[in-house]
């Protein structure tokens, strides 16, 4: 529990995962506190990757692959958790992260930590990209149709037998706002149904058909390299994904973290866990699932933290004091020591 003003919160955290990746995220973040700074160069020295250039000064393409986009979203949302941690004593009461989202809650949980998260991240990208390049294909998100609307879609393109014609519903991220998952063909096919049906399509910014079953064979070959980590049992529950279920020990998060590659993101059942929160916080470069969030309860207080304004924010609701950071204590001491010095020279000339 947080304390704000003489009261207790239950604060629970979520995470983003792929997709909400953007050139620039964490910017104005990375430049006030000093904090992010060090894990930027704990990250870029762990994966020898820098992620200075890559997250500021890159290209959306070449964020968008799936080993840079995990891993940098990961970091934002990393170092902002332990920004809330370690700079004003804010931790989670309850944590979720969405798909690849879930490391992140599960180090903010200190179920593991920084570097070995950053190498099963790493890892498990690089066989999602492999098994994009055999078995190409992307995601739709689907709005306005009721999942029995939608199934009933699906269920025309998709082959269940096989690889080839592949289409699933693999997020249920609220009651009409969910994602299909599978190859190409079959995902126009579900688009040109579903807008006449008069339901909307978003293409979402990832690299392959995250969650389906064209995602079995990199699951496998993920799980060989969960033993190479020492996972600790949680602080505070995770809803998991794959079950939309609290875990805590930590042979119940490696399973969750390698069947997740395959299995569906059951995100909204996840969300019920946290209707007893005082306060919902989405931590790292998007605002997407808490937009989502007050959509569906308009009554909560749900917030985002990607800016120095959100933290601010956060901070003033919980009657704690938005500190300044480093650059700006630095400039109030030279401007300080220049008025010091105005001064004495003044005093110098009346003397003379």
């Amino acid at each position: 529990m947080t304390e704000s003003k003489g009261k207790s919160m239950k604060i629970g955290m979520i995470f983003p995962g792929q997709g909400s990746q953007a050139l620039g995220m964490g910017k104005d973040m990375y430049d006030r506190e000093r904090i992010i700074q060090e894990y930027f160069e704990q990250a870029s020295s762990c994966l020898e990757n820098n992620f200075v250039r890559l997250c500021f000064a890159s290209s959306e393409k070449e964020l968008k692959e799936t080993v840079n986009a995990q891993t940098s979203i990961f970091l934002i949302s990393s170092t902002f958790v332990q920004l809330l941690v370690e700079k004003y004593n804010i931790k989670p009461d309850v944590v979720a992260g969405h798909s690849s989202g879930e490391y992140a809650a599960i180090f903010a949980a200190g179920g593991m930590n920084f570097a070995d998260a950053l190498y099963l991240l790493k890892k498990r990208a690089l066989f999602m990209e492999e098994a994009t390049s055999s078995f190409p294909g992307s995601m739709i998100a689907v709005m306005g149709l009721s999942i029995e609307k939608l199934k009933a879609i699906v269920d025309q393109f998709d082959d269940p037998t096989g690889i080839e014609h592949v289409v699933e519903i693999v997020n249920y991220n609220a009651p009409e706002q969910l994602v299909v998952s599978g190859t190409i063909p079959e995902l126009d096919g579900v688009t040109r149904q579903v807008r006449a049906a008069g339901g909307k399509v978003l293409p979402l910014n990832v690299a392959g058909a995250f969650h389906s079953r064209l995602m079995q064979e990199a699951e496998k070959q993920f799980a060989l390299y969960m033993v190479k980590v020492d996972f600790k049992d949680l602080n505070v529950p995770l809803i998991n994904n794959v079950a939309a279920l609290p875990v805590q020990s930590n042979q119940h998060i490696k399973e969750s973290l390698v069947r997740q590659m395959s299995s569906h993101v059951l995100w909204w059942s996840s969300m019920q866990y946290f209707k007893d929160c005082d306060m919902i916080i989405e931590v790292g470069p998007s605002n997407k699932l808490a937009k989502m969030l007050k959509r569906e309860w308009p009554e909560k207080e749900t917030y985002a933290l990607n800016t120095p304004a959100d933290l601010e924010q956060i901070l003033n609701r919980l009657g704690k004091e938005f500190e300044k950071s480093e650059l700006e204590i630095d400039l109030e001491i030279k401007a300080e020591f220049k008025e010091q010095q105005k001064l004495e020279k003044e005093t110098e000339s009346l003397n003379e």
